[in-house]
């Protein structure tokens, strides 16, 4: 169920009998040359569509901006907040919802940013709880890889099962450079551009949709144990 497709009056008569709310929360973000930018964006709204299925809880509009690195300042189409400015303006959007009578909030992200993520798991604790999609282990369904990176071999296998049209095949490149050599980038202290780059980190040419069936399955497995041990119904 979607809160901006109900009218003021039936989300008042919803909130008689539920007051959590989810908030998917999305990037524009570069994905390599075979993925979306809006990739991140279209795996919170599956998982958010599927949690309110099961628990009743209301979906609102996805906030489509968050952090990105700034080494990715230089693909076209990427941007980016900061972390005190997305916590910032995420609190006051809350706060008028809280007002209404919203008192529990799930936020969802499939964007595994440090700086994204602290700035959802730092509005408010007592109401508010953030998920990262992609943290948990993968291992048995990954071939090449041992967890998610970055437009890789588990994201691509995701979309690949989701939105297999949206992901450009013919592109596909594997790149990765080691991961203490990432670490100050991923830390935001390194921000130029990551020399011979396409833009992911990791192996998508050994995605498949059937990993990304099991990937997804499992996503959706752990948001909603999660969601259930936050106090979600």
């Amino acid at each position: 169920m979607r809160l901006a497709e109900l009218t003021w009056k039936e989300v008042a008569e919803h909130l008689k009998k539920n007051k959590q709310l989810i908030v998917p929360i999305g990037t524009c973000e570069q994905h390599g040359p075979h993925l979306p930018l809006n990739t991140d964006i279209l795996v919170a709204e599956k998982v958010a569509e599927f949690l309110s299925a099961e628990t009743g809880i209301l979906v609102a509009p996805t906030l489509n901006y968050g952090v990105n690195l700034p080494c990715d300042r230089g693909y076209a189409g990427t941007c980016s907040t900061t972390r005190e400015l997305l916590r910032g303006f995420l609190g006051s959007i809350l706060a008028w919802w809280k007002e209404q009578g919203f008192a529990r909030f799930y936020l969802l992200s499939a964007h595994g940013d440090p700086h994204h993520i602290d700035a959802l798991e730092t509005i408010d604790p007592a109401s508010v709880s953030a998920l990262e999609l992609y943290d948990f282990d993968m291992t048995a369904v990954l071939e090449k890889q041992q967890g998610p990176k970055h437009a890789c071999e588990a994201e691509t296998s995701v979309m690949l099962h989701l939105y297999a049209e949206k992901v450009r095949r013919s592109e596909m490149r594997d790149f990765e450079i080691p991961f203490e050599e990432f670490q100050p980038y991923l830390r935001h202290e390194k921000t130029e551009a990551i020399a011979g780059s396409p833009g992911n980190q990791g192996y998508p040419t050994y995605a498949s949709a059937e990993k990304g069936e099991k990937i997804f399955a499992l996503m959706k497995q752990q948001a909603l144990a999660w969601m259930q041990k936050k106090g979600g119904n």
